[in-house]
Parts: structure tokens; sequence; C-alpha cells
């Protein structure tokens, strides 16, 4: 149980530190882009790996996603002098400071000068981040090959920019969504995290990264069972949504057999 909590708040800091970073990123521009050239502004934002983004949309079941394709974001944004790093399989995350974008021995490829604090340091204690792009028209880079050090091992993967705070379209792919039930009541899911069913307004999140759940399932802080946060499991099949009660079964989440409903989206 404390570990599953653990993973819950990790998954739920990281969400909240993508979250912010993304509502202010805007990159500056006030000249002419340079395409011989790329600056930390080039690559701020926020980057998921391609791969498990096409499994998502694929599965619309996160779990299932992440045993197909590792769920890795990269999340760069300058704070008053420094600028940040954030990386996360939303299970842990690292957090590093960016010193400096290299060329790095070829045309296209480039790498990240990272360190732990944003303060002097000697050539041997930074650690590089390699990745290679091409600019796009206006100066920008459409996708970002990324050999990312800590949850990628140093393999070399494709990364998309993630347009928007990460939890409203992560949730778009997902779930959200208006449906009606086998009485034809309305059911909804919004972008922003709001679940409103027939007798029941809940604010939701979606569990991402969970290896030892039973079952796809999403939480609420509003609703409280004993100490725990209420768990709702889903399951997609034949294009329509299944809703179920779940509950922690020792460390692991569990949904009941049968559904509470079966939604039909609208």
């Amino acid at each position: 149980m404390k570990n599953n909590q653990m993973n819950l708040r990790i998954q739920k800091f990281c969400i909240i530190v993508l979250a912010a970073l993304c509502s202010t990123c805007v990159l500056a521009q006030t000249t002419a882009p340079r395409k011989d050239r790329v600056f930390l502004r080039d690559v701020e934002g926020i980057w998921i790996n391609e791969p498990y983004m096409k499994a998502l949309a694929q599965t619309r079941s996160p779990h299932a996603a992440a045993k197909k394709a590792a769920p890795v974001v990269i999340a760069i944004k300058r704070e008053g002098r420094a600028v940040p790093i954030v990386i996360t399989d939303f299970n842990k995350a690292s957090i590093q400071v960016v010193l400096d974008v290299e060329p790095d021995g070829k045309p296209g490829f480039y790498r990240l000068v990272v360190a732990p604090d944003d303060k002097p340091v000697s050539s041997q204690e930074v650690k590089y981040i390699p990745f290679e792009g091409s600019k796009n028209a206006a100066g920008g880079f459409d996708k970002l090959r990324v050999a990312e050090p800590t949850f990628m091992k140093g393999k070399w993967s494709d990364y998309l920019p993630m347009p928007g705070e990460l939890s409203p379209s992560l949730n778009r792919i997902v779930i959200a969504g208006k449906y009606k039930d086998e009485k034809g009541q309305a059911w909804e899911f919004t972008d922003a995290g709001e679940a409103r069913w027939p007798e029941l307004t809940f604010v939701y999140e979606l569990s991402l990264n969970d290896p030892a759940a039973g079952c796809e399932y999403l939480q609420t802080e509003d609703i409280r069972d004993g100490n725990e946060n209420k768990r709702f499991g889903y399951a997609w099949k034949g294009g329509k949504l299944s809703v179920f009660a779940a509950r922690l079964a020792g460390k692991k989440v569990v949904c009941d057999a049968n559904p509470l409903a079966v939604l039909t989206p609208q």
C-alpha cells in the first residue's frame, strides 16, 4: 500500500511540475530563426516518447501502452537564470539543469550539457544528453531523436513536442468525452480532469504507469474510502468504455469483475 501511495505521489508531482513548465513555455523569437545554430530556447518545452504515444493512441490504456514502449517525458524550461530539465517515466523523476547546447560531431547532431545545479562545474562533473534534429521552416523542431541516459539507458528514440498541458492532452487520448450508459444516462470525462456521472461529480487523474496494477484505473482526492483515495477502473472493448469499482488488494489495484456501467461514446 505504501509503495502504491508513493508511486501515485511521484506521478502527481511529475504531472504538476510538467504542467507548470508547459503553462509558461513561450519560445521567444526576436529575430529571424537561423537553421545553422541551435540554442536552448529552440528545444524548450515538453517532449514525449513517440513510440509510447503511438501505443497509447492505439490502446487508450496507459498501463498497457507502458508495457509496449517506455513512457519517457522530457521537459525543459528556463526559470530565471537556470534552465531545469525534468525527465520522468511517471513513476520516478530526474531533475537537473541544462548548462548549454553544443554541436556533437556532425551536422544535425547536438548534445545538452547538464549538471545537478546551476553553478560553475568542471568538465568531469557534467553529463551529456545527445540529440538529433532538423529545424523546420519556422526555425523550430517538429521531432527530436534523443539518447536519453536515465530511463532509456542511452537508447535512441524519437520524441514529439506536446502542445498545451500534459494531463489534458493525455486525458483526450485515453478517456475524455461524452457517453451514454445502457439506461440512456449521460456520463462525461472532461479534458481538464472532471468526471460528471449521473449521481456523482469528481476530479479524476489517470494512473499512467503502475506496473503492479491489475487493471487500468483513475483516482480522485475528492472521494475517500477510509484513508485511501477512491479509484475506478476502466477498459475499452469494441469501441465501448466499461467502468468498474476498483480497490487495493495488498499492494495491487484490482477491478471488480462486473462493470458499474458500459458506456457508448456520443
